[in-house]
């Protein structure tokens, strides 16, 4: 399928592309050359948005019983497998 590069270097990317990626006006994509031919990736969900949406999962769990937050969960892991 082709697209031509409008001013300021800027394409569309044809519907059928878009719905069949799923690429929504909003999302990131990540822009990269690969043996001399452009790639258009989208990118996944955002750090932020996966943060979002697991708060409070291991809340129950033994081992992260009284931690505020993902980021706290995260340094303990990290602390403990720097003692093996």
């Amino acid at each position: 399928m082709k697209a031509k590069v409008a001013r300021r270097y800027q394409i569309t990317i044809p519907e059928e592309v878009r719905e069949e990626v799923g690429i929504n006006v909003g999302d990131v994509v990540d822009v990269s050359s690969q043996d001399g031919k452009v790639v258009i990736e989208k990118v996944g969900r955002s750090w932020e948005a996966v943060m979002k949406e697991t708060r409070g999962t291991w809340k129950s769990h033994p081992a992260f019983v009284g931690m505020k937050d993902s980021v706290e969960m995260v340094r303990w892991l990290r602390n403990k497998g720097s003692k093996r």
